[in-house]
């Protein structure tokens, strides 16, 4: 089950839904950019691996919480009240690369479908008759190599059985807008972190040698 404490993605029946903000305003000129090694706002990134052959989907309430079982049903915490009506959704591990760096992003149930083109439990479905029991979906295989914008958390997600991860909230998948994403301004904010970084060592270093010569 997936313990975290923020709703999950909504369901695939709203992805026709229009948002205010365009795609293409809101990964390439309302968030600021950077490379995976900062793990913060929009990262351009090429997916190498699907993780977790067991624990890819969660069962969740109508309200889009995970739920648990309980006394031969199923208990929502936000609900707060049994329930009968449950759906298999999406919760993707993908380890991700970038041009400096890899790490973990986690992807939830309406970006997982827009990917795959599939819902939860039509995946399931296939699962059950084509795939060995303990393996990955077939379909899974079809995001391996693709690149794509993710729009990421700032805060990290740790869990001491994992290494770190981060939660998606916005996935784009659109070839024009993936090209403009440019990267000469990446890396041009990847050399600006680095000379912050420089230069917050060194004051820490001065700060240091006041204090000692103090």
């Amino acid at each position: 089950m997936w313990d975290s404490t923020e709703s999950p993605s909504q369901p695939l029946t709203q992805l026709g839904q229009s948002s205010k903000v365009s795609l293409e305003e809101d990964f390439i000129k309302l968030h600021p950019r950077c490379l995976i090694k900062e793990s913060t706002f929009v990262v351009k990134a090429t997916i190498k691996h699907v993780l977790d052959h067991d624990d890819w989907w969660y069962t969740a309430c109508i309200c889009n919480k995970a739920v648990y079982p309980d006394s031969k049903m199923f208990f929502c915490e936000k609900c707060n009240k049994h329930v009968i009506k449950v759906t298999p959704r999406f919760k993707l591990r993908l380890r991700v690369i970038d041009a400096t760096n890899s790490t973990t992003f986690v992807v939830f149930d309406r970006d997982a479908s827009a990917m795959l083109k599939k819902s939860c439990s039509d995946i399931l479905d296939l699962q059950y008759k084509n795939t060995v029991i303990g393996n990955l979906p077939k379909e899974f295989e079809v995001l391996i190599g693709k690149t794509y914008l993710f729009k990421v958390e700032c805060k990290n997600d740790y869990n001491s059985k994992f290494e770190q991860s981060f939660k998606v909230k916005k996935v784009c998948m659109d070839e024009k807008i993936i090209e403009s994403f440019s990267d000469v301004e990446v890396k041009s904010l990847d050399v600006y972190s680095r000379n912050e970084e420089e230069s917050k060592l060194k004051q820490i270093t001065n700060e240091m040698a006041s204090d000692t010569i103090a």
